[in-house]
């Protein structure tokens, strides 16, 4: 049954076996049918001819070989299967070979492929069940194949039999002194050809396991072959996988490991080597990802540097995550656990804590949160954790916040010195650069990790100790527009500073230009005549205090405008001494009456004397 029709890119199908007459027109093993146009199998056949030949057959040996190539922007994978000529002979081949696009036929899709059966998504006159049975012809067919959808393909091999999966499986199996070896010979030559013979495990397992550890470090094509019978062939991949019983080659000048022979001393590189191999047997290839280069690297110099700069202490290569993460399960080497203990770590736990994404940061909050660290050797490092994650928190608050980092905050919010030590942090270093201090974000994310009220008490009282009045009523005005229960809180809180009058900036210049907060009140208190009352009362206790006079009313009036809330008469009359003050603040309130009710008076066409035409309400 024919693949269903894909879109995207599509892969070719060519098939080589022994012929009389092939599509180049030579008689031997060739190319038999194809759907490849001329000029691209010419191209094509001139790249791999002389790889297309299966190993020598042995006894009870019929495994395939694989090959994986790379020429640019194109790739091929090939799949050797050693079977007879039609004359019985041994040492034939029957070779898919899948060309396309780089992108499409990558590393990962190559390693797949050799722990794949091809039938599941060949076309079905080219599958090796067809031909060996002598359902297809054994001579060009009469109609090529069809070709491959790439995204098909990629889906099987890649998400549905989760064969990488099996690879790292497999990985197990894999000598730690033979891996060494092996890494060791690539940091010393990047990109230089490489033959293994005789290794312990299948060729493709061993370069997942090198890709894992040095894909991302040491440049190469990571081109191979799983099963050649030398290396002496022209225009082989990076690596070449010989059986070590195999016929070698005088004439190679590749370099050989056999993995059977004693390692010898090691050069330069094996010490950075062993501490590489070691990471990543520990920790796997995800946390290399994190030390890996901007490019890899294509001399031993810049290997040599690279291993240094991620050497934090003697005899140890990691990244600090690796180490953070693994703490909270109790899962440190001897060495790893001395160093997190040392207070030396902190500096490198701190550039860390930096470069981490918030969605990292929260991970690594969420492990910290455990009990069993509170009198542990590395309980000096939450606070640490706690303190950048709520950095980033307060960062992006400008941004749509850091949902993630506040929900693990929330589950167990920092500790009081942490959020202390936070604002203290981000006052000096807003001073520093000599721009305003926005309280917002720190009021928002306080109250949305729930730190506890000591916590926020201390902050609202170094914020309202730290700033001006009048700096403090500009905030409440701003913040009242975003967020008006934050902005109430912060009210709330400036009473502590009684020494409004003294400032050398005047708080009711802020409180002119908003007709004495008037509109923050009502977005503070909505509908809630009292609780308006109740703002406006400690806006008096912020400006002019609890004894109001004469004097304080005509500056308080004057500042609310020509119609004051009436809430603030209120207020004000509620806090004024008795006499001349509050005549004048119920005096206020008959004109602010009449001002509302009494209709505009007509214009009925008669003379008055101008002087008596406004009246005072």
């Amino acid at each position: 049954m024919s693949p269903p029709p894909h879109g995207g890119p599509r892969a070719d199908i060519t098939v080589y076996r022994w012929s009389e007459r092939s599509l180049t027109g030579r008689g031997d093993v060739g190319p038999v049918t194809t759907s490849l146009d001329r000029e691209a199998l010419l191209r094509w056949n001139s790249r791999i001819e002389n790889m297309v030949w299966a190993t020598q057959e042995h006894p009870g040996d019929t495994a395939p070989g694989f090959v994986y190539l790379r020429y640019g922007p194109e790739a091929a994978v090939l799949r050797k299967l050693p079977v007879r000529d039609p004359h019985g002979r041994a040492g034939s081949t029957l070779t898919h070979v899948l060309t396309g696009p780089a992108a499409g036929i990558d590393l990962h899709l190559a390693l797949a492929a050799c722990r794949s059966d091809w039938d599941d998504w060949l076309p079905p006159q080219v599958r090796q069940d067809a031909l060996l049975d002598g359902k297809a012809p054994r001579e060009t067919a009469s109609e090529p194949p069809q070709r491959v959808p790439l995204d098909l393909v990629r889906r099987l091999l890649l998400e549905e039999k989760r064969l990488l999966d099996a690879l790292d499986t497999a990985a197990a199996d894999l000598p730690d002194e033979f891996l060494l070896r092996l890494a060791e010979a690539l940091m010393e030559e990047p990109g230089a050809p490489l033959t293994v013979l005789g290794s312990p495990v299948d060729g493709e397992v061993v370069i997942h396991v090198l890709a894992g550890l040095l894909g991302r470090v040491v440049a190469g094509s990571w081109s191979f072959a799983t099963r050649e019978e030398n290396d002496g062939a022209k225009d082989l991949p990076q690596f070449v996988f010989v059986r070590r019983d195999s016929a070698g080659s005088l004439q190679s000048a590749r370099r050989r490991i056999d993995a059977e022979a004693a390692p010898g001393p090691g050069g330069p590189l094996r010490d950075q080597a062993a501490r590489l191999v070691a990471f990543h047997r520990r920790r796997g290839a995800d946390a290399l990802t994190r030390l890996a280069p901007a490019q890899p690297m294509g001399t031993s110099a810049q290997i040599r540097d690279w291993a240094a700069g991620h050497q934090v202490a003697p005899g140890l290569m990691s990244d600090v995550t690796s180490l953070l993460e693994a703490a909270p399960r109790g899962d440190l080497s001897q060495k790893e656990d001395a160093y997190l203990r040392s207070p030396t770590s902190l500096p490198r736990v701190q550039l860390e804590l930096d470069r981490l994404t918030d969605g990292q940061l929260a991970h690594l909050v969420a492990l910290w949160r455990t009990d069993t660290l509170e009198g542990g050797p590395y309980r000096h490092l939450r606070p640490e954790i706690h303190t950048w994650a709520l950095h980033r928190c307060l960062d992006a608050g400008a941004h749509g916040g850091a949902p993630d980092l506040v929900r693990e905050l929330a589950v167990r919010p920092p500790e009081d010195q942490v959020v202390l030590r936070v604002l203290h942090e981000r006052m000096e270093r807003a001073a520093h650069r000599r721009v305003s201090f926005d309280v917002l974000p720190l009021l928002r994310t306080a109250q949305e990790i729930g730190v506890s009220r000591t916590a926020l008490d201390d902050l609202m009282r170094v914020m309202v100790e730290r700033f001006a009045m009048a700096d403090l009523l500009s905030e409440v005005d701003r913040i009242s527009r975003i967020a008006p229960d934050q902005a109430r809180t912060l009210l709330e809180n400036c009473i502590r500073r009684r020494d409004a009058g003294r400032e050398r900036r005047d708080p009711f210049d802020v409180l002119r230009r908003t007709g004495f907060l008037a509109e923050a009140v009502d977005r503070m208190a909505p509908q809630s005549p009292w609780r308006a009352v109740h703002l406006y009362r400690l806006l008096l206790l912020c400006t002019v205090g609890e004894s109001v006079g004469q004097r304080e009313v005509l500056d308080v009036l004057d500042a609310a405008g020509r119609t004051p809330s009436p809430y603030l008469l209120q207020a004000l009359a509620d806090s004024c001494r008795r006499g001349k003050a509050q005549d004048t603040v119920f005096a206020a309130v008959v004109q602010q009456y009449f001002r509302e009710h009494l209709p505009t008076r007509p214009d009925d066409g008669h003379d008055r004397d101008s002087s008596r035409r406004d009246t005072w309400y």
